[in-house]
């Protein structure tokens, strides 16, 4: 038994896994670098010299296509003196010079130009110092990930079950495609994993989301989303699925005995939207309808990326006690341009108004954290009960109420923070980039 096993015990994790810098530094390291991470979506870089910035962990990247399309993830950090090169978010560049001391690179990552190169030894080349890289890139479905461990799985192997779920949530889109879109951004003070256990977690709605369930219940009666969570949610046949390598899976679309836009709330413009599609769509319009409402899932890829709704969102690491989420709307490619605005009215309503919710406990969460004589957090629910259900691909699911996500995730987080993982980088060339699907 190492350190780190007696912090992760089958019903309880200790406190310091969320308060201890060294056990953040070393999360960067195994988690945010041994794993595959996602950076970004295809959408977001479409076109030959396209580039977004993303972060791996701490690290700053600038996701890029080059001039034939070909896909990199580069280190924003100039090899010079250390500065980041590129300062926007995204756009589009063949370049990007550093703005200390001049030194310019191509957007697949090679030294194109050094400024008054006299002076530089006689063994300097430009080919040697290019921007680092992230070595190895998958894609599935569009969803672009990278991982500096040459010795991790596949990209496929990674997302295992997690995959087919994806496909889902995708193919929700008329063309089997989608687009990332405006992005909300969050920040709070507390450890990245309070987010994580949060996503897995369907016992918080009820409570943490209260306020938001009476006025849903007052407003608008018993059968919209969220109403499910009102009263006994185990009773309503969602679930919760540990998927294995800490992704995780919570189902509420059981809890739902309408169709999804039946159950969505009022929105401005619902009602003008709707007879626009039912005019152009006629009888295929209810179908046309359902895309719009969000998906009822809530789909955690580790470490980073949260599906849930209509929405990706990233956790984003910054200090053992900082982390800041980026909630993107994602439109449905091939859909009529009326569904993809209420996708966006409909995110104004309750992701906006149930993220701060969150927040504000994950702050206090952290707080309470801060007390070290009380040492262990409890995540005993449902653990040996007979109510877990073991598929034949090794999904564990449960109740919804039930813990054993967060148990799953915090076994494959064990398992790469005791790892002896070797992290790399690539130069231009060297990388590889798998298509899982």
């Amino acid at each position: 038994m190492n350190a780190l096993d007696a912090l992760v015990q089958p019903d309880r994790v200790h406190r310091s896994i969320y308060t201890d810098a060294d056990v953040f530094n070393a999360e960067m390291s195994k988690v945010f670098g041994g794993a595959w991470v996602y950076l970004a979506h295809e959408s977001q870089v479409p076109d030959p010299n396209d580039f977004l910035a993303s972060r791996m962990g701490l690290r700053p990247l600038i996701i890029t296509r080059d001039s034939d399309g070909g896909l990199h993830a580069l280190f924003n950090r100039c090899a010079h003196r250390a500065s980041i090169v590129c300062q926007a978010e995204c756009g589009s560049a063949r370049r990007f010079q550093c703005s200390y001391h001049g030194w310019t690179y191509s957007n697949r990552g090679d030294l194109v130009n050094v400024p008054y190169p006299e002076g530089y030894p006689a063994d300097f080349h430009k080919a040697g110092h290019g921007l680092a890289q992230v070595p190895r890139l998958g894609t599935y479905r569009g969803l672009i990930f990278g991982t500096l461990n040459l010795d991790a799985p596949s990209l496929a192997e990674w997302l295992g079950p997690a995959g087919p779920l994806i496909d889902g949530f995708v193919d929700r889109s008329p063309s089997g495609r989608i687009a990332v879109r405006n992005c909300q951004r969050m920040i709070y003070r507390g450890n990245w994993k309070l987010a994580w256990d949060n996503a897995g977690d369907g016992l918080h709605p009820t409570f943490a989301h209260r306020s938001f369930v009476i006025l849903n219940e007052r407003q608008h009666g018993g059968a919209r989303s969220l109403s499910q969570f009102k009263a006994s949610p185990d009773d309503t046949g969602m679930y919760g699925a540990d998927l294995g390598n800490g992704h995780m899976f919570v189902d509420q679309r059981p809890g739902l005995h309408q169709s999804f836009w039946e159950t969505q709330r009022p929105v401005p413009g619902r009602e003008w939207y709707a007879a626009q599609i039912e005019q152009a769509c006629g009888d295929d319009a209810a179908d046309v309808l359902e895309v719009a409402p969000g998906s009822m899932i809530n789909l955690s890829i580790f470490p980073n990326l949260l599906i849930k709704g209509n929405h990706f969102e990233t956790v984003d690491p910054v200090s053992v006690a900082e982390t800041r989420l980026h909630t993107w709307m994602v439109a449905a490619e091939g859909a009529p341009d009326e569904v993809n605005v209420l996708r966006m009215r409909i995110a104004e309503d309750f992701p906006s108004l149930g993220n701060p919710d969150d927040l504000e406990l994950f702050e206090r969460c952290q707080e309470g954290l801060a007390i070290a004589e009380v040492e262990w957090v409890d995540m005993s629910k449902g653990l040996g009960h007979d109510a877990e259900e073991v598929s034949a691909d090794g999904v564990v699911r449960a109740p919804v109420t039930y813990e054993g996500p967060m148990r799953g995730y915090l076994r494959a987080w064990l398992e790469l923070m005791s790892s002896d993982v070797k992290l790399t980088t690539a130069a231009a060339g060297e990388v590889t980039c798998e298509v899982a699907a």
